[in-house]
C-alpha cells in the first residue's frame, strides 16, 4: 500500500520504534543540519555530537510535557477529523527511512499513498491554534520537518494539520505544502555530509550503497 518506501512498521512511541531512532537523523532533528532558509545550521556540531553518545549510552528517559501529552490524546481524533474533511483514508505508519542502509528516518502522523501526500498533525492549544489560522502556511518550526518529510518520501505535498476542537468556529486547519526546490537542494548537498561525519565519528564503516 505505500509503494517503495522503505517503512518502519510499528507504533510510534513504541519501545521498538524509539530503539529504530537512536543514533540516526530524525525529522525533528534535522533542523539541527539544514535551517529554513536553506544553510548549514549552526547545531551540526552538537547534533553530531548527540547522536554519537545516543548510539553509544543508547536513549534519554523521555520526558513528556503536557502539550506532548495532549498532542498524544488529540492525534487520532485529528486524523479523524482529517479523514472526514478531506475524504481520504490515512495509512499509519511507524517511520520511513531515507533508504535501505536506514541512515535517517521521518515518522509521519499519516500517509496517503495514492495521492503522493503526508501529513504531520499537531493538536496546540486555542492561542497557537488561532496564531497558525491567522498566519497560514506551515509554521515556520516546522518547515523543516515538513519538507524533510517530503524529501525522504519523494512525496510531492504534504498536509500541515492544526488541531484544536475547543476552538468550535475552526477547530481545523489543513495547509497543504509543496516541495520546496532550495531546501530539496539544501538537503541533497548537507544531509550525506553530516552522515558521512556521524559514521566517522562513530568508528564505523558506512555500509555497501550508503553516503
Amino acid at each position: 500500500m505505500t509503494g517503495d518506501l522503505i517503512i518502519l512498521d510499528c507504533e510510534q512511541g513504541s519501545e521498538e520504534w524509539l530503539n529504530a531512532r537512536l543514533g540516526i537523523p530524525t525529522a525533528t532533528g534535522i533542523e539541527n543540519i539544514v535551517t529554513p532558509s536553506g544553510k548549514k545550521s549552526s547545531a551540526w556540531n552538537s547534533y553530531l555530537a548527540e547522536l554519537v553518545a545516543e548510539s553509544i549510552e543508547g536513549a534519554k528517559d523521555g520526558f513528556k510535557s503536557s502539550d506532548m501529552a495532549r498532542g498524544n490524546e488529540l492525534e487520532p481524533l485529528a486524523r479523524m477529523a482529517y479523514e472526514f474533511e478531506t475524504d481520504t483514508e490515512v495509512v499509519q505508519v511507524g517511520g520511513v527511512y531515507l533508504n535501505a542502509e536506514k541512515q535517517l528516518m521521518v515518522s509521519p502522523d499519516g500517509l496517503i499513498p495514492n495521492l503522493k501526500k503526508g501529513l504531520e498533525i499537531k493538536c496546540p492549544k486555542m492561542k497557537t491554534h488561532i496564531k497558525y489560522l491567522l498566519e497560514g502556511g506551515v509554521p515556520n518550526e516546522y518547515l523543516i520537518q515538513v519538507q524533510s518529510a517530503l524529501w525522504v518520501t519523494g512525496y510531492e505535498t504534504w498536509d500541515f494539520v492544526s488541531y484544536c476542537p475547543e476552538y468550535q468556529k475552526q477547530p481545523l486547519y489543513i495547509y497543504t505544502a509543496e516541495r520546496d526546490p532550495v531546501l530539496m537542494k539544501a538537503f541533497d548537498q548537507y544531509i550525506p555530509q553530516f552522515i558521512k561525519s556521524l559514521y566517522a565519528l562513530k568508528g564505523v564503516t558506512a555500509p555497501k550503497g550508503a553516503f
